[in-house]
């Protein structure tokens, strides 16, 4: 009787929480609790959350609006998602067993259920994510396998991807073979061909006779050019129709259209000449080259297509692309051309144009923090594989397609720039673009201790150390010939998107080489009893609750977890669950501002910071600096502004007096 009682019991209390109406009256209660007592973590709330098996916690946390930033702008990309109530999940003695047919038709056991238990599903097959579906051979040598499972589908498409049709069709083509016929896609051949009769110049139609001249005696005439046998084949592209071919051939980014033009002209020229001279290329000189037409002709980008493009995917391409032929790696000087086209193309960047120098520290910047995330290794050299391993071209093609250039907070983004370089400026007194030791220590209101200073010009990695030769010994390890006694300013970059973002691979290697002073690639107690030892010292002074060594170490391995408790390594700072708290142990050690505020942290904020729109902390931080350093601005503006008007409402003799004070505050900007 006992036990048909508790039965009912449990299921009227299932019914009553399955309930609709009951599950968002109990919802509305818990909001209205914590609004009214920030601390609602009682027995009664509890029990409430609990007994609902995860429904109620998971309604009330899952689909929110994201909350709006303190300074009242409203977010870039709102994570706003439709608040779905949730059903409460019945204990298994109320779920009815699946039909057994489901399961003798599937071919796999049942458990004590009755649910089928199927095995798993082999993996997928291993595909390059930057492969291509479609054909990239230049005749369309595999055209036919990739038109035979086009037939086999059977999804509609729409009118814009059926324009580019097979020759092949047959005008009595009708029903469903038809329609499959429809969606079979042209070679290269036809494709580019279409864009050069389209876009180009043809051989009958050139204006000049000079041009028209030497492409038919150097190309149509020659006997060992086998790109151009007719007059289609001489038809060009100027450089300034080349943008479409760039986009929707190449799948480059628009802005890539000259730096792509003179890579195509270049090896163009040294095929040229090697053809004409049997290989030898000590016969190939440069006033050969110069003497070739200065167009992209169809036979040109035939050529092109075929060594540089069909034998690869898209990261392969992109990087084949920035590198240079003779060598297997990208340095910081073949970003410079296509950061120029892009300062002179995006319509986010138009106002920089009468700014050369400001043009120059952005390039500067934005190489500097694609080398930080990209080259892990900090060689100065990015490889094949560190391009594939990076979202680097899914970046550059989304700059190219969004016009605020400030919404792509990878690598781009001019408010990010902004702040690197004012908080450059600011450090910088004497103006000779070095950091010292002594500059250094101001950083943050004096945040960073002493001895974290010196392990930053002693140890910390350098972005361009190995990118030289004369940087790296016979083995290709990295030599250090920079000097040691100032920062750049991109050391400085280096430096300010590790100690604002510790939550990133790069910015754990940074710190943990610099706190480990023995160079054994381990944390030992000594090392960071030695650092938190002059932590304890300036706490003292500041007037702070003093935490003992012991007890900030047993905290930070709780959060960690290390494999060996007798020493961190890094892979521990790396793990899953740690990176939130990676940086806390590194802000224990040297920045005693950013330690007190850990110890003092008010997990509401923290959980805001949690579900607000930013990604990292260096986009949340770059936010908040970025419209600290703009009320400045304005500030100083006004400042000038009044000084002028006094200027103007005074003596003549003050006049000089008054300008002066006015334009003092903004002469320590950099705009």
């Amino acid at each position: 009787m006992v036990a048909t009682a508790s039965i009912k019991m449990d299921e009227l209390l299932a019914t009553w929480l399955g309930s609709d109406t009951i599950y968002e009256n109990v919802l509305r209660i818990i909001e209205s609790q914590k609004e009214s007592c920030n601390n609602c973590s009682g027995g009664k709330h509890d029990g409430v959350g609990s007994g609902s098996a995860g429904g109620v916690g998971a309604g009330a946390g899952g689909g929110g609006v994201a909350p709006t930033l303190e300074d009242g702008r409203p977010p870039l990309s709102p994570k706003v998602s439709p608040k779905k109530v949730q059903k409460i999940e019945i204990p298994p003695f109320y779920k009815p067993p699946r039909p057994s047919s489901a399961t003798s038709s599937s071919g796999g056991g049942v458990d004590e259920g009755g649910n089928p238990q199927n095995p798993p599903p082999q993996p997928p097959k291993r595909r390059m994510s930057s492969s291509f579906a479609e054909d990239q051979t230049w005749n369309g040598d595999f055209m036919s396998l990739t038109n035979v499972a086009a037939v086999g589908e059977e999804s509609p498409k729409s009118n814009e991807e059926d324009s580019i049709t097979d020759n092949t069709v047959t005008s009595g083509a009708t029903g469903g073979n038809a329609a499959a016929n429809q969606k079979r896609k042209v070679c290269i051949a036809q494709q580019a061909k279409e864009l050069f009769l389209e876009l180009g110049i043809q051989f009958n139609d050139i204006a000049d006779p000079q041009i028209a001249t030497a492409l038919q005696k150097q190309y149509l005439h020659n006997a060992h050019d086998t790109y151009h046998s007719s007059q289609e084949d001489l038809t060009f592209i100027p450089l300034e129709r080349f943008e479409r071919i760039t986009k929707e051939l190449c799948n480059l980014p628009t802005f890539f259209h000259k730096p792509l033009y003179e890579r195509i002209l270049m090896l163009w020229s040294t095929h040229y000449h090697l053809s004409i001279n049997n290989g030898d290329k000590s016969s190939t000189s440069s006033n050969q080259q110069s003497n070739l037409p200065p167009v992209v002709t169809y036979g040109i980008f035939h050529h092109y297509w075929s060594m540089e493009m069909a034998p690869f995917d898209k990261n392969e391409r992109f990087f084949r692309l920035l590198k240079q032929p003779e060598v297997e790696f990208i340095t910081r000087d073949d970003f410079f051309p296509y950061i120029k086209e892009l300062l002179n193309d995006h319509p986010g960047l138009e106002f920089l144009s009468n700014h050369a120098e400001f043009q120059d520290k952005y390039a500067v910047t934005v190489i500097t923090r694609i080398f930080y995330s990209v080259n892990l290794c900090h060689s100065g050299r990015i490889t094949s594989r560190q391009i594939r391993k990076s979202n680097l071209l899914s970046v550059f093609q989304q700059v190219d397609e969004e016009e605020d250039i400030n919404k792509v907070t990878k690598y781009f983004s001019y408010e990010h720039f902004y702040v690197l370089y004012c908080r450059f400026w600011e450090l910088d007194h004497d103006r000779d673009y070095k950091i010292t030791r002594e500059d250094l220590l101001k950083y943050g209101e004096h945040s960073l201790s002493h001895m974290i200073v010196d392990r930053i010009f002693d140890a910390a990695p350098r972005p361009f150390e190995g990118s030289d030769a004369a940087s790296l010994d016979e083995n290709g390890n990295v030599i250090s010939k920079v000097s040691r006694n100032y920062l750049s300013y991109e050391d400085f970059i280096f430096f300010m998107l590790s100690e604002e973002d510790k939550a990133n691979e790069f910015s754990v290697r940074y710190w943990f080489t610099c706190v480990d002073v023995d160079g054994d690639d381990k944390l030992n107690n000594m090392e960071m009893r030695s650092f938190y030892a002059v932590q304890l010292h300036r706490m003292q002074c500041m007037g702070h609750e003093v935490v003992p060594f012991e007890d900030m170490l047993c905290q930070m391995m709780d959060m960690i977890k290390p494999a060996n408790e007798e020493f961190l390594i890094v892979e521990d700072f790396l793990q899953p669950h740690c990176s939130q708290v990676a940086g806390a142990l590194f802000d224990a050690l040297f920045n005693v501002n950013k330690y007190v505020m850990f110890e003092q942290r008010d997990p509401f904020l923290e959980r805001q910071k949690r579900e607000d729109e930013f990604e990292t902390d260096w986009d949340r931080f770059a936010c908040i600096d970025y419209n600290r350093l703009a009320m400045e601005e304005e500030a100083r503006e006004e400042e000038a502004m009044e000084a002028d008007w006094v200027t103007m409402d005074g003596e003549e003799e003050d006049g000089d007096e008054y300008n002066s004070l006015g334009l003092s505050g903004s002469s320590e900007a950099p705009f």
